[in-house]
């Protein structure tokens, strides 16, 4: 069993007293933010912080950590599409979704509008489930720095598929700015004038865009926060 498998079970366990091993997985892919929903894009969500293993300073001002997604039906929504991605039929049955997901005029697919890829096998789960639908756009902001080298390096990530490193992890150093990646700003001014493209209001930029400059504009509960931490 691994750590990240028994630290979720026990999560849930503290959290809900509810035993995870006895949920069913979770594949569907979720239409629910409105954010993406209005450029066609579909997300694939796990649990914030937990399930970032690179997080850091972002841990102070993540979004995904208040509103809808930190109630108990969103978190263990979250939690049993962390089991689907520890069943052996995973990559299959998401690449079924995916399908479904294009049949209804979806045009992209965001990993993780919440969490990360937790572990190497996992990123290349999700390669190779980008791999097999090629006519879909796949896209990932991620903390997982050395991951996403690594797969550079071996020359595995299809051309459908954006690896957007992601400042505010405690890889930060390891970020080559010149390749996609995104930054938080305090305003839209701030924003522009680094020359960033803005993503705050639509994620068309991250998905869609060719610019490694993606910036997105700080707020709602937790702004104070990243002001402070900035």
């Amino acid at each position: 069993m691994s750590s990240v498998f028994s630290n979720t079970v026990a999560f849930i366990k503290g959290k809900y007293d509810i035993d995870l091993t006895q949920e069913s997985p979770d594949y569907r892919l979720s239409d629910g933010n409105s954010k993406l929903a209005k450029d066609g894009i579909v997300s694939f969500n796990l649990i914030p912080i937990l399930h970032c293993p690179m997080a850091g300073s972002c841990k102070e001002y993540c979004y995904a950590t208040v509103g809808q997604q930190a109630f108990k039906n969103g978190v263990l929504r979250r939690a049993r599409a962390f089991l689907a991605t520890q069943q052996a039929d995973f990559v299959p049955r998401m690449i079924a979704e995916v399908q479904k997901a294009e049949k209804k005029g979806a045009k992209a697919v965001r990993v993780h509008d919440s969490g990360d890829f937790y572990s190497y096998d996992y990123l290349l789960s999700w390669l190779y489930i980008a791999h097999a639908n090629p006519h879909m756009q796949f896209y990932a902001y991620t903390k997982m720095i050395a991951l996403v080298k690594l797969s550079a390096a071996k020359n595995i990530i299809p051309s459908n598929f954006r690896l957007i490193q992601s400042l505010g992890g405690v890889a930060d150093k390891q970020i080559d700015t010149s390749l996609p990646h995104s930054k938080i700003f305090s305003s839209r001014e701030e924003l522009l004038a680094a020359g960033y493209e803005d993503a705050s209001e639509s994620d068309r930029p991250a998905a869609f865009g060719t610019s490694p400059l993606i910036g997105l504009v700080i707020h709602g509960a937790k702004a104070k926060r990243f002001n402070k931490t900035s």
